[in-house]
């Protein structure tokens, strides 16, 4: 056996035991709450973050509601992101505003989720909506965010006048490793 083919062979058997670590971020959303809603346009609505299992580190949100209305583009969901700072939340710079049936059909950090429970008509019709496992997807999370802990507030708004349902929900900004 010649140098070359050995250190050939050294060097196969080192790329089959290496390891491969690849960092993936997630935004963890926990601790949802509906602290306002008008029992005009929904009557109920109840909102969940629960994880699968230990080993799984996203936590999925649920949403169960039943509207009184059918929800179309006259809706506008506005989200406003706050930083978690010296223990209070303060408002950041970021601020997402989108007619509802655009935000299902078209958006693809918070809208991807819920196109997967919703009908793919709009205006949504009115009735229960069941609403299991959302998450942002991973490749839709920036890869540098201007924070890493904070929360995200929510208004529903009708002709962006009166509000009919307002939330928050916690999220921190995780990283978790993998190895292939």
């Amino acid at each position: 056996m010649q140098l070359g083919e050995l250190s050939n062979q050294k060097q196969d058997r080192a790329d089959q035991l290496s390891i491969k670590v690849q960092r993936i971020q997630y935004f963890s959303t926990e601790h949802p709450k509906i602290y306002y809603l008008d029992t005009n346009h929904i009557e109920y609505a109840n909102v969940t973050a629960r994880r699968h299992g230990r080993k799984d580190p996203f936590y999925y949100v649920d949403i169960h509601a039943r509207t009184h209305v059918a929800l179309g583009n006259n809706y506008t969901a506005h989200f406003y992101f706050f930083e978690f700072l010296s223990n209070q939340y303060k408002r950041g710079f970021i601020e997402m505003h989108f007619r509802y049936c655009d935000l299902i059909l078209n958006n693809k950090f918070f809208g991807a989720a819920m196109k997967k429970n919703l009908p793919a008509i709009c205006p949504f019709p009115k009735g229960e909506y069941h609403l299991y496992n959302m998450t942002i997807p991973i490749e839709e999370v920036p890869r540098v965010f201007p924070f890493t802990r904070g929360r995200i507030y929510v208004n529903l708004t009708i002709l962006d006048a009166d509000v009919v349902m307002a939330a928050y929900i916690d999220l921190e900004v995780k990283e978790f490793t993998t190895r292939t």
